[in-house]
């Protein structure tokens, strides 16, 4: 089962690992780069996913982590896991 990202209102930190639902949630009105770089630490260190390399983020399985289109200027693309 893939990791999703979604935004959320009213969270305690920029980024919230959801386990029940396998996601992860990130604060409403963040900025790209820092959650680029809070959620890149939640996956590889705290949740043990492989390193991407540039800005790619990857999901348990290798595949591409697809971010809520506000987040980046372009969406990126999921792979199948």
């Amino acid at each position: 089962m893939c990791i999703h990202v979604f935004v959320a209102d009213d969270l305690p930190d920029i980024v919230v690992w959801d386990p029940d639902e396998v996601s992860v949630l990130v604060a409403r009105g963040s900025r790209a780069r820092e959650v680029l770089r809070e959620l890149r630490a939640l996956l590889t260190i705290d949740l043990g996913a492989p390193e991407g390399t540039g800005t790619a983020l990857l999901c348990f399985c290798g595949a591409r982590i697809e971010l809520p289109v506000g987040l980046t200027e372009q969406p990126v693309t999921a792979g199948v896991c």
